[in-house]
């Protein structure tokens, strides 16, 4: 008798979680039949978003490294660290190799496909569904997911019902909305008796009270480090670009601390201050010092543009107090005092909103004590797995979360095969 399963949600942990499937059943002679399930017309349309249509494939080094650089919490590094060995970074890559897809690792460890192309990312896993012979449905959205008293799960899909002897939950979370993820699977598993860390966002922008002035729109700060916060006390902070918008601020920093953020306005308001050069009180003054040394005549606007983008200096001599016409030797005591203090604490201002459906991907999702981490199998309900974005893990930028995915989704695949075969 043909066994099947049943795996809702063709995004990274959807489409591994389908090979790990197909891969084990065939090792092991096991008439299985693969069924992934995908509400769009295609799978993986968050794989071609990735990366701004690059798709950062990966992050490159060693496991140990890739858990402590990208997880912030322990839990997370503790649950992720049986899966990212059994399914590694460099697995994804010698996948994507056997498809002619070549690869690089940026100076940041951000992998990367030689063509520039996520198509050409998604491309590949498609061809390596087809080869693995994995049922795909795509415009097959799940209406419900229940378990009968045999054990079999009854799957509801465009109004026909289907059993499967084991279901693999992998919808994602609630980010980006539009591509499908609207957090359908995270309602199943409530609805199942699991327990739901709330949903928020992360690797999101965050945006202002008072909007950015018009003319500040697009400008990137290179390399400063960013802080949340909140009753004058830093509870936060992140190091990389940040690009001003229209809205408030984006970037590899911001998307960084987005989630950080999200959770401290659940306890009040915070603000968003920036340290434009990279150091502190003291060094900053003596910086300012020594330029003043150097060339009295200079304006200290001249200077600054040094430093910083010429339309952006203004706005920190404005919120310092300090003339922009000022020259060097004009310069007052208390007037470099709050130069100094605009340039380590520049005040971006309060936090309006850090969008959920702006978010790459979102924290929270399936508790992570009800799921085993050696099979992603629930504590619950056995035959019930999850992957990927659905677990409560967030990941920092710099492809992460899409290990994660992939990681996770493998291990549930081939955990279902040695489930259905106990």
């Amino acid at each position: 008798m043909t066994n099947s399963i049943a795996i809702v949600g063709g995004g990274a942990g959807g489409m591994f979680a389908a090979l790990a499937a197909s891969q084990a059943s065939r090792e092991q002679n096991i008439a299985l039949d693969v069924h992934l399930f995908e509400r769009n017309p295609r799978l993986g349309i968050k794989i071609l978003i990735s990366g701004g249509g690059k798709c950062n494939i990966t992050h490159a080094g060693p496991i140990e490294e890739i858990l402590r650089e990208g997880f912030s919490l322990k839990s997370e590094q503790r649950f992720l660290k049986s899966s990212f060995y059994r399914y590694t970074n460099e697995d994804v890559i010698a996948l994507l190799s056997r498809h002619t897809v070549s690869t690089h690792a940026r100076e940041n460890g951000r992998v990367f496909p030689d063509s520039g192309r996520a198509e050409d990312v998604l491309v590949a896993f498609e061809k390596e569904l087809r080869e693995q012979n994995v049922i795909v449905h795509t415009k097959s959205r799940i209406e419900s997911a229940l378990k009968s008293e045999n054990g079999v799960w009854n799957i509801v899909c465009n109004g026909e019902s289907i059993p499967a002897n084991a279901l693999i939950l992998a919808t994602g979370g609630t980010s980006y909305s539009k591509t499908g993820t609207t957090g359908d699977g995270i309602g199943y598993a409530r609805e199942l008796g699991h327990s739901i860390v709330p949903v928020r966002a992360a690797l999101a922008p965050i945006y202002l009270k008072k909007a950015p002035e018009q003319s500040l729109v697009g400008i990137s700060l290179r390399d400063i480090e960013i802080c949340a916060m909140q009753n004058r006390k830093l509870l936060a902070s992140r190091s990389g670009d940040v690009l001003i918008t229209h809205r408030g601020l984006s970037g590899p920093a911001v998307l960084g601390i987005s989630n950080e953020a999200a959770v401290l306005m659940e306890s009040g308001p915070i603000s968003i201050v920036a340290n434009l050069i990279g150091k502190n009180d003291d060094g900053a003054r003596a910086m300012l010092i020594a330029g003043q040394q150097a060339n009295p005549n200079q304006q200290v606007k001249t200077y600054l543009e040094s430093l910083l983008p010429n339309r952006f200096v203004p706005f920190v001599m404005e919120q310092a107090d300090v003339p922009t016409d000022r020259k060097w030797h004009e310069l007052m005591r208390d007037e470099r005092t709050r130069l100094v203090s605009s340039l380590v604490c520049f005040n971006f201002g309060e936090v309006s909103e850090v969008p959920l459906e702006r978010g790459e991907v979102t924290s929270g999702g399936v508790s992570l004590e009800e799921v085993d981490a050696k099979t992603m199998m629930s504590r619950i309900h056995p035959g019930l797995f999850f992957a990927g974005e659905m677990l409560d893990v967030a990941g920092e930028i710099g492809g992460y979360n899409l290990q994660a995915a992939y990681s996770t989704g493998w291990v549930a695949g081939d955990s279902v095969v040695k489930f259905l075969t106990r």
